[in-house]
Protein backbone atom coordinates (compact mmCIF):
# COMPACT_ATOMS: atom_id res chain seq x y z
CA UNK A 1 0.00 0.00 0.00
CA UNK A 2 2.67 2.49 0.33
CA UNK A 3 4.31 1.86 -2.88
CA UNK A 4 1.41 2.41 -3.94
CA UNK A 5 0.22 6.01 -2.58
CA UNK A 6 3.93 6.71 -3.36
CA UNK A 7 3.44 6.03 -6.99
CA UNK A 8 -0.12 7.45 -6.89
CA UNK A 9 1.77 10.99 -5.38
CA UNK A 10 4.59 10.58 -8.19
CA UNK A 11 2.17 10.64 -10.74
CA UNK A 12 0.16 13.72 -9.42
CA UNK A 13 3.22 15.77 -9.00
CA UNK A 14 4.24 14.83 -12.62
CA UNK A 15 0.74 16.16 -13.88
CA UNK A 16 0.83 19.38 -12.09
CA UNK A 17 1.88 22.18 -14.13
CA UNK A 18 3.03 25.69 -12.92
CA UNK A 19 0.68 28.49 -13.27
CA UNK A 20 2.15 31.40 -14.77
CA UNK A 21 1.16 34.84 -13.58
CA UNK A 22 -0.07 36.95 -16.70
CA UNK A 23 -2.00 40.61 -16.64
CA UNK A 24 -5.62 40.96 -18.33
CA UNK A 25 -5.34 43.13 -22.34
CA UNK A 26 -7.77 44.57 -21.85
CA UNK A 27 -8.08 48.18 -22.45
CA UNK A 28 -11.43 49.46 -21.08
CA UNK A 29 -11.22 50.67 -17.53
CA UNK A 30 -12.00 48.36 -14.51
CA UNK A 31 -12.91 49.18 -10.96
CA UNK A 32 -10.06 47.02 -9.19
CA UNK A 33 -6.65 46.65 -10.34
CA UNK A 34 -4.78 42.95 -10.78
CA UNK A 35 -1.46 43.41 -8.66
CA UNK A 36 0.72 43.47 -11.78
CA UNK A 37 -1.64 46.63 -12.86
CA UNK A 38 -1.25 47.90 -9.57
CA UNK A 39 2.70 46.97 -9.65
CA UNK A 40 3.50 49.21 -12.48
CA UNK A 41 1.53 51.97 -11.11
CA UNK A 42 3.11 52.01 -7.91
CA UNK A 43 6.80 52.22 -9.10
CA UNK A 44 5.94 54.47 -11.58
CA UNK A 45 4.59 56.30 -8.87
CA UNK A 46 7.86 56.36 -6.36
CA UNK A 47 10.24 57.10 -9.28
CA UNK A 48 8.48 60.52 -9.55
CA UNK A 49 8.20 61.16 -6.05
CA UNK A 50 11.65 60.34 -5.81
CA UNK A 51 12.78 62.50 -8.22
CA UNK A 52 10.92 65.41 -6.18
CA UNK A 53 13.71 68.28 -5.14
CA UNK A 54 12.08 69.35 -1.91
CA UNK A 55 14.95 70.00 0.06
CA UNK A 56 14.52 73.93 0.32
CA UNK A 57 11.84 72.34 2.44
CA UNK A 58 13.82 71.20 5.33
CA UNK A 59 12.81 72.88 8.65
CA UNK A 60 9.88 73.85 7.71
CA UNK A 61 5.92 73.01 7.96
CA UNK A 62 4.45 71.88 5.10
CA UNK A 63 0.74 71.10 4.06
CA UNK A 64 0.01 69.11 1.04
CA UNK A 65 -2.71 69.68 -1.64
CA UNK A 66 -3.19 67.46 -3.97
CA UNK A 67 -4.88 67.61 -7.16
CA UNK A 68 -4.91 64.91 -10.46
CA UNK A 69 -6.86 65.75 -13.89
CA UNK A 70 -7.52 62.44 -14.67
CA UNK A 71 -10.75 60.18 -13.30
CA UNK A 72 -9.05 58.34 -10.36
CA UNK A 73 -10.62 58.70 -7.19
CA UNK A 74 -9.42 60.25 -3.39
CA UNK A 75 -9.34 56.60 -2.53
CA UNK A 76 -7.30 55.16 -5.53
CA UNK A 77 -4.24 56.80 -7.19
CA UNK A 78 -4.23 60.07 -5.09
CA UNK A 79 -4.00 58.88 -1.35
CA UNK A 80 -1.07 57.17 -2.76
CA UNK A 81 0.64 59.48 -4.21
CA UNK A 82 -0.08 61.55 -1.10
CA UNK A 83 1.39 59.30 1.50
CA UNK A 84 4.35 58.67 -1.00
CA UNK A 85 5.13 62.58 -1.27
CA UNK A 86 4.37 63.05 2.76
CA UNK A 87 7.30 60.05 3.45
CA UNK A 88 9.68 62.17 0.69
CA UNK A 89 9.20 65.58 3.35
CA UNK A 90 9.83 63.68 6.21
CA UNK A 91 12.90 62.42 4.42
CA UNK A 92 13.86 65.86 2.94
CA UNK A 93 13.78 67.12 7.23
CA UNK A 94 10.49 68.95 6.33
CA UNK A 95 7.81 69.02 9.48
CA UNK A 96 4.24 67.65 7.80
CA UNK A 97 0.86 68.97 8.96
CA UNK A 98 -1.77 66.79 7.51
CA UNK A 99 -4.41 69.13 8.62
CA UNK A 100 -4.34 72.99 9.56
CA UNK A 101 -4.74 72.68 13.32
CA UNK A 102 -7.51 75.11 14.75
CA UNK A 103 -7.89 76.67 17.94
CA UNK A 104 -11.66 77.32 20.01
CA UNK A 105 -11.36 81.13 21.01
CA UNK A 106 -13.82 81.73 23.85
CA UNK A 107 -16.15 84.34 23.76
CA UNK A 108 -14.46 85.98 20.06
CA UNK A 109 -16.76 88.59 18.51
CA UNK A 110 -17.87 86.40 15.75
CA UNK A 111 -18.70 83.61 17.54
CA UNK A 112 -22.32 81.51 17.29
CA UNK A 113 -24.44 81.78 19.17
CA UNK A 114 -26.58 79.04 21.24
CA UNK A 115 -30.22 79.11 21.36
CA UNK A 116 -30.24 79.80 24.97
CA UNK A 117 -27.91 82.79 24.54
CA UNK A 118 -24.80 81.38 25.44
CA UNK A 119 -21.62 81.70 22.86
CA UNK A 120 -19.54 78.71 22.17
CA UNK A 121 -16.63 80.35 20.42
CA UNK A 122 -15.14 80.15 17.34
CA UNK A 123 -12.62 78.46 15.30
CA UNK A 124 -9.44 80.12 13.82
CA UNK A 125 -6.17 78.70 12.54
CA UNK A 126 -3.23 78.39 15.05
CA UNK A 127 0.47 78.84 13.57
CA UNK A 128 -0.42 78.10 10.02
CA UNK A 129 2.35 75.99 7.82
CA UNK A 130 5.51 77.77 6.48
CA UNK A 131 4.48 76.39 3.04
CA UNK A 132 1.62 75.10 1.03
CA UNK A 133 2.82 72.46 -1.17
CA UNK A 134 0.07 72.29 -4.32
CA UNK A 135 1.25 68.57 -5.64
CA UNK A 136 -0.23 68.29 -9.41
CA UNK A 137 -0.18 65.13 -10.75
CA UNK A 138 -0.49 66.24 -14.34
CA UNK A 139 -0.94 62.30 -16.11
CA UNK A 140 -0.73 58.80 -14.20
CA UNK A 141 -1.90 55.07 -15.03
CA UNK A 142 -1.38 52.25 -17.08
CA UNK A 143 -0.66 52.08 -21.33
CA UNK A 144 -1.45 48.70 -22.92
CA UNK A 145 1.09 47.35 -25.87
CA UNK A 146 -0.09 44.28 -27.41
CA UNK A 147 2.44 42.72 -29.99
CA UNK A 148 1.92 39.70 -32.55
CA UNK A 149 5.52 38.02 -32.76
CA UNK A 150 6.45 34.61 -34.91
CA UNK A 151 8.26 32.19 -33.25
CA UNK A 152 9.54 30.50 -36.74
CA UNK A 153 11.39 27.57 -35.18
CA UNK A 154 8.24 26.01 -33.83
CA UNK A 155 6.24 27.88 -37.06
CA UNK A 156 8.41 25.39 -39.04
CA UNK A 157 8.37 22.15 -37.35
CA UNK A 158 4.49 22.31 -37.50
CA UNK A 159 4.21 23.10 -41.02
CA UNK A 160 7.13 20.45 -41.36
CA UNK A 161 4.59 17.94 -39.81
CA UNK A 162 1.57 18.82 -41.97
CA UNK A 163 3.62 18.81 -45.21
CA UNK A 164 5.66 15.39 -44.64
CA UNK A 165 2.73 13.77 -43.19
CA UNK A 166 0.73 14.74 -46.86
CA UNK A 167 3.48 13.99 -49.32
CA UNK A 168 4.47 10.55 -47.19
CA UNK A 169 1.14 9.54 -47.77
CA UNK A 170 0.49 10.52 -51.41
CA UNK A 171 3.74 8.49 -52.35
CA UNK A 172 2.49 5.86 -50.36
CA UNK A 173 -0.97 5.54 -52.35
CA UNK A 174 0.84 6.26 -55.75
CA UNK A 175 3.06 3.51 -55.15
CA UNK A 176 1.03 0.60 -53.32
CA UNK A 177 -0.55 -1.88 -55.09
CA UNK A 178 -3.02 -2.63 -52.26
CA UNK A 179 -6.04 -1.17 -51.29
CA UNK A 180 -5.48 -1.73 -47.56
CA UNK A 181 -2.18 0.09 -48.12
CA UNK A 182 -3.92 3.27 -49.60
CA UNK A 183 -6.50 3.36 -46.99
CA UNK A 184 -3.90 2.98 -44.32
CA UNK A 185 -1.79 5.95 -45.94
CA UNK A 186 -4.57 8.01 -46.24
CA UNK A 187 -5.48 7.59 -42.38
CA UNK A 188 -1.56 7.86 -41.90
CA UNK A 189 -1.71 11.25 -43.82
CA UNK A 190 -5.06 12.47 -42.25
CA UNK A 191 -3.80 12.07 -38.73
CA UNK A 192 -0.56 13.56 -39.02
CA UNK A 193 -2.36 16.65 -40.29
CA UNK A 194 -4.80 16.50 -37.57
CA UNK A 195 -2.07 16.19 -35.37
CA UNK A 196 -0.11 19.16 -36.52
CA UNK A 197 -3.26 21.08 -36.24
CA UNK A 198 -3.90 19.93 -32.73
CA UNK A 199 -0.01 21.33 -31.93
CA UNK A 200 -0.52 24.47 -33.65
CA UNK A 201 -4.23 25.18 -31.48
CA UNK A 202 -2.09 24.53 -28.29
CA UNK A 203 0.75 26.35 -29.12
CA UNK A 204 0.42 28.68 -31.73
CA UNK A 205 3.40 30.13 -32.84
CA UNK A 206 1.91 33.20 -33.19
CA UNK A 207 2.31 34.50 -29.69
CA UNK A 208 1.28 37.54 -28.28
CA UNK A 209 3.51 39.97 -26.26
CA UNK A 210 1.32 42.52 -23.68
CA UNK A 211 3.49 45.16 -22.35
CA UNK A 212 2.04 46.98 -19.54
CA UNK A 213 3.45 50.83 -19.31
CA UNK A 214 2.93 52.59 -15.82
CA UNK A 215 3.13 55.97 -16.28
CA UNK A 216 3.31 59.24 -13.22
CA UNK A 217 4.31 62.54 -13.54
CA UNK A 218 4.11 64.71 -10.70
CA UNK A 219 4.76 68.45 -10.33
CA UNK A 220 4.60 70.31 -7.13
CA UNK A 221 4.51 73.89 -6.42
CA UNK A 222 6.18 75.00 -3.24
CA UNK A 223 4.47 78.13 -2.06
CA UNK A 224 5.41 79.94 1.28
CA UNK A 225 2.43 81.20 3.37
CA UNK A 226 4.45 83.75 5.42
CA UNK A 227 8.11 84.62 3.44
CA UNK A 228 10.30 83.09 1.36
CA UNK A 229 10.64 81.99 -2.47
CA UNK A 230 8.15 79.76 -3.95
CA UNK A 231 9.59 77.10 -6.89
CA UNK A 232 8.73 74.44 -8.39
CA UNK A 233 9.74 70.79 -8.41
CA UNK A 234 8.41 68.09 -10.75
CA UNK A 235 8.92 64.44 -11.50
CA UNK A 236 8.41 61.66 -13.77
CA UNK A 237 8.58 57.94 -13.44
CA UNK A 238 8.00 54.92 -15.80
CA UNK A 239 7.92 50.84 -15.25
CA UNK A 240 6.49 47.94 -17.24
CA UNK A 241 5.93 44.71 -17.17
CA UNK A 242 5.98 42.00 -20.51
CA UNK A 243 4.17 39.42 -20.27
CA UNK A 244 5.46 36.83 -22.87
CA UNK A 245 3.99 32.59 -22.58
CA UNK A 246 7.83 31.74 -23.55
CA UNK A 247 8.86 33.23 -20.77
CA UNK A 248 9.00 30.23 -17.66
CA UNK A 249 7.30 33.02 -15.15
CA UNK A 250 5.18 34.09 -17.53
CA UNK A 251 6.19 37.98 -16.93
CA UNK A 252 9.42 40.17 -16.11
CA UNK A 253 9.40 43.62 -14.42
CA UNK A 254 11.43 46.32 -16.06
CA UNK A 255 12.13 48.99 -14.11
Amino acid sequence: MRYVLIGVLVALGAGCKYNKETVPASRAPVDVRVPNQQKVVALATEQAVEALDLSKLQGKSVAIELTGVFPHSEEDLLAYVRAQVEAKLARSGARVIAQPPVLVVPGAENAATRPGGGSVGALTLADPPDVRLLVGVSWGGIDIRDKVTTDEPLLTKQIGLAAGGLIAATLLVVISDSSFRQTFAVLGGAGTIAGSALWYKKKSPFPHVVTLYGRMRIVAQAVPTKEGTAFTTEGTGESKIVTDDRNPEGFMVVR
